[in-house]
């Protein structure tokens, strides 16, 4: 099992990427407001994104860099793409996690402050743990918190497996294609099972394992990491539906707006359904997840804004990428936004999800051109039936972010 754990970690570090808000959050309210309905846009989002992913790992394993470098080598327009995506990321899809998880908190603990201020309590805690920038320390840490969550989510998703149907309750829903629900499936979709541009991070991830075990994670070992880590994402997405349907579909209650709210219903529908005792499983998932998720956030971002800030100034691949101070700056940027300038949690929500969406078919793109340039070897690229795949979920995940612009804004 060690020698296991050894071989692995950033397709954990993506899946811990992965499961924080898109499934604790929006996978639980999919099953909760439509039962099973939803599932095929799920497994629909993830096979369109999946290309994306895949060419990060053959990116990183050909050239040794990460994508933020490929997208240097594309055109100048890349990589202002990159930089207004990863100020996005750096503050509002930061800001949005570190939100989630203070709501959590406060549900479990009974903390006599507001969602913004323990989230910015827990991003102090998170960058103190992380501050001296070993990618090592971040990897072990969330390796037990994925671990941990998924061991507990399929447990719970067990337990929530016979109430499928009780009550005379239905598990699928009469969808009507009205803005609301277009704007709900937008929004899942930006998240699911991750952002397109955590793609960049995972190529990142992988150019720092290879720092710690050199060549024993090869691309056969990174592809293999990297499935692993999206499958399971996949999988416990359709653990929260699962959950979602089986305790809240059709049962008449309502999901609250507010992060602390929306925990405090989803815990305490579980424990009085399934009884009192479930609800130290439940607690512990659901923190242990979403503080994943920020953690990996916060371990990647600053790294990624460090890398860019060299190729900016044109500093070598070797500079130091200042990873404390630009981990600094994501902390205060997000306690400035978190403190002054959110008003609405869901608004919020909705605002950091739909930008991931909306960036997924830029993102795809790039990364089809990074590993097509004239500098991979032709053993790195993609093959026909993948380029295929690629371009599919291009032009899909373009018509998809054309009709959001077109409903959200007409």
């Amino acid at each position: 099992m060690n020698n296991f754990l050894s071989r692995v970690g950033p397709g954990l570090m993506l899946a811990a990427t992965a499961v924080g808000v898109s499934h604790l959050v929006y996978s639980t309210q999919a099953g909760g407001n439509y039962g099973f309905s939803l599932v095929w846009i799920i497994v629909l989002i993830v096979l369109l994104k999946y290309p994306a992913f895949h060419f990060a790992v053959d990116y990183a394993s050909a050239t040794g860099r990460s994508l933020v470098t490929g997208y240097s080598k594309i055109s100048r327009i890349a990589l202002a793409w990159l930089i207004v995506g990863f100020f996005v990321d750096m503050f509002i899809a930061t800001g949005a996690v570190a939100l989630v998880t203070a709501g959590l908190v406060i549900s479990v603990f009974n903390l006599p402050f507001s969602g913004p201020q323990v989230a910015v309590g827990l991003m102090v805690i998170s960058a103190l743990i992380l501050m001296n920038g070993q990618y090592a320390k971040a990897e072990r840490i969330i390796k037990i918190l994925v671990l941990l969550f998924s061991v507990l989510a399929v447990t719970a998703t067990a337990l929530a497996l016979p109430l499928l149907g009780s009550d005379d309750r239905g598990v699928l829903a009469e969808l009507t294609p009205d803005r609301s629900f277009a704007l709900f499936v937008i929004a899942m979709a930006g998240w699911m099972p991750m952002p397109s541009n955590g793609a960049i991070l995972f190529s990142k991830w992988i150019c720092e394992k290879r720092k710690l075990v050199g060549d024993a994670f090869d691309r056969r070992g990174a592809m293999f990491d990297f499935r692993l880590g999206y499958g399971l994402s996949l999988v416990l997405a359709l653990c929260f539906v699962i959950m979602g349907t089986a305790v809240l579909f059709e049962s008449g209650r309502d999901v609250p707006t507010s992060a602390g709210g929306f925990a405090t219903e989803l815990f305490g529908i579980f424990t009085s359904v399934i009884g009192q005792w479930v609800y130290p499983v439940i607690a512990a998932a659901g923190i242990a997840v979403i503080w994943s998720t920020q953690v990996a956030l916060m371990d990647a971002l600053p790294r990624v804004t460090g890398r860019l800030f060299c190729i900016i100034v044109g500093k070598p691949d070797e500079a130091d990428t200042h990873y404390g101070r630009f981990l600094l700056l994501q902390v205060v940027g997000v306690t400035i936004m978190l403190l002054f300038l959110m008003k609405n949690f869901t608004s919020f929500i909705y605002f950091a999800t739909s930008m991931g969406f909306v960036a997924s078919p830029a993102i795809a793109y790039y990364n089809y051109r990074a590993i097509t340039s004239d500098e991979i070897p032709g053993e790195f690229r993609p093959k026909k039936a993948m380029v295929f795949w690629s371009w599919a979920g291009i032009l899909c995940l373009t018509a998809f972010a054309v009709a959001f612009l077109w409903t959200n804004l007409g």
